[in-house]
C-alpha cells in the first residue's frame, strides 16, 4: 500500500450490492475528514426480473458477480481495518436469495450480508447525518432505492448522533416500478396509482410517528438520499455533465422542485436519453423515482428538501469509524 496512506489513518471499506447498481467505496480517516481513496461503481440490475419471477436472474446473477469480482480486485491493492458488504431490497425479497448469497462468497470472497429494512434506513441516516441541523427537533429521511424506498423518522439530539425513532421500507423502488409499467397498457395512469399508494403508504408511516403537529408547524427537516433527488437537483443547474460537487448539499424549494417534475415528465425517452444529467443509465428509471418523491412529497409537504449525494455506501464507512474510531466528522 501507498506509504502516505499508511501516514494518515486506517482504511474502511464498503459494498452496496443494490437493486439496481453495485458500489464500492474505500476510505481514510483524518484527523478532519474522510478521504475516498477508491470508489468504483456499475450498474448490475439485479432486480430486472423480480417483479416478474421474484427471483434474481441467472443474467443478472452474472452481473453481481462479475461487478463483486472487481470490488475483490480492487480492495486487494489496499490494507483495510473493516469491510462490510451489504445486499438489500433485491435480496431481501428474492426467493433464490440463499444460493445467491453463497455463490456471491464462493466466487468472490465477499462476505455478502442481506441487511434488514431497520438496517438500512439507519444506514441511510448515518450518510447524511452531518448534513442535518439544530435548527429542528425532527427529520425526515428518504432514499428511493432500485426496489423499496426507505423512509425514516430522526430525533436531533444536541451533542451525540442523530437517532432513528422508526423506519419504514415501502416496496416501491425506480427499478420495480419501470418493470412493472412495461406490461400496462396506460404509462401515465399507473404512474398515478403508484403515487396514490406511495402516499398511502407514506400517511400511514406519518400517523404512527405522530408527525402531523410538527408538519402544522413546518418544524421538520427533509432531506434526500437518493438519485432521483440528485438527478432533479442537476437538471435544475443546467449542468453539462453530473457534478457531485455542485449537487451535494443543495435546497430545492417546492415551487423549484414542481418546476423540475413538469419538466421531466414532459420529456420524451429519446430526450432522457440524451439528456447529460440523465442519460442511458436513467432513462427508463427517472419518471419511477418522481412518482415515488410525489407521493411522500403529497404528505409530507414540507417546502425546503435538501439534496445529498450520499447512500448506503457512505452510511457505512461513517458507522464503521464511528464503531472503531469513537467517531469522524464527515
Amino acid at each position: 500500500m501507498n506509504d502516505k496512506l499508511e501516514n494518515k489513518g486506517p482504511l474502511v471499506a464498503a459494498i452496496d450490492l443494490g437493486t439496481n447498481t453495485c458500489r464500492l467505496l474505500i476510505a481514510q480517516k483524518t484527523e478532519a475528514t474522510l478521504v475516498p481513496v477508491e470508489i468504483f461503481t456499475r450498474i448490475v440490475r439485479l432486480g430486472d426480473e423480480l417483479v416478474t419471477y421474484k427471483r434474481i436472474s441467472n443474467v443478472a446473477r452474472g452481473r453481481a458477480v462479475d461487478a463483486l469480482s472487481e470490488c475483490a480486485k480492487r480492495l486487494e491493492k489496499y490494507s483495510v481495518s473493516a469491510l462490510r458488504c451489504v445486499a438489500t431490497a433485491a435480496c431481501r425479497d428474492a426467493l433464490n436469495r440463499d444460493a445467491f448469497v453463497q455463490e456471491i462468497r464462493e466466487k468472490t470472497g465477499l462476505p455478502l450480508e442481506v441487511i434488514s429494512t431497520q438496517e438500512e434506513a439507519r444506514l441511510a441516516m448515518m450518510s447524511c447525518a452531518d448534513q442535518l441541523t439544530q435548527c429542528t427537533r425532527y427529520a425526515l429521511i428518504f432514499d428511493i432505492g432500485g426496489g423499496s424506498t426507505e423512509l425514516a423518522w430522526v430525533e436531533l439530539i444536541p451533542g451525540s448522533v442523530p437517532q432513528v425513532i422508526d423506519s419504514v421500507s415501502i416496496p416501491f423502488g425506480v427499478v420495480t416500478v419501470a418493470e412493472a409499467i412495461r406490461g400496462e397498457p396506460d404509462e401515465h395512469e399507473f404512474q398515478a396509482k403508484v403515487r396514490r399508494a406511495m402516499a398511502k403508504e407514506t400517511k400511514a408511516f406519518a400517523d404512527r410517528c405522530h408527525v402531523h403537529p410538527h408538519l402544522r408547524k413546518q418544524a421538520i427537516q427533509m432531506i434526500g438520499t437518493s438519485g432521483t433527488l440528485t438527478t432533479l437537483a442537476a437538471i435544475y443547474k443546467n449542468l453539462d455533465h453530473y457534478d457531485r460537487a455542485q449537487v451535494h448539499g443543495m435546497v430545492l424549494n417546492q415551487k423549484e422542485l414542481q418546476s423540475l417534475i413538469y419538466k421531466v415528465s414532459r420529456m420524451t425517452l429519446h430526450e432522457r436519453l440524451l439528456h447529460p444529467c440523465i442519460g442511458p443509465q436513467r432513462a427508463d428509471l427517472i419518471m419511477g423515482g418522481v412518482v415515488i418523491f410525489q407521493g411522500i412529497y403529497d404528505i409530507f409537504g414540507i417546502n425546503e428538501v435538501k439534496v445529498v449525494d450520499r447512500g448506503l455506501r457512505e452510511g457505512i464507512i461513517f458507522d464503521l469509524f464511528l464503531k472503531t474510531q469513537g467517531g469522524v466528522a464527515a
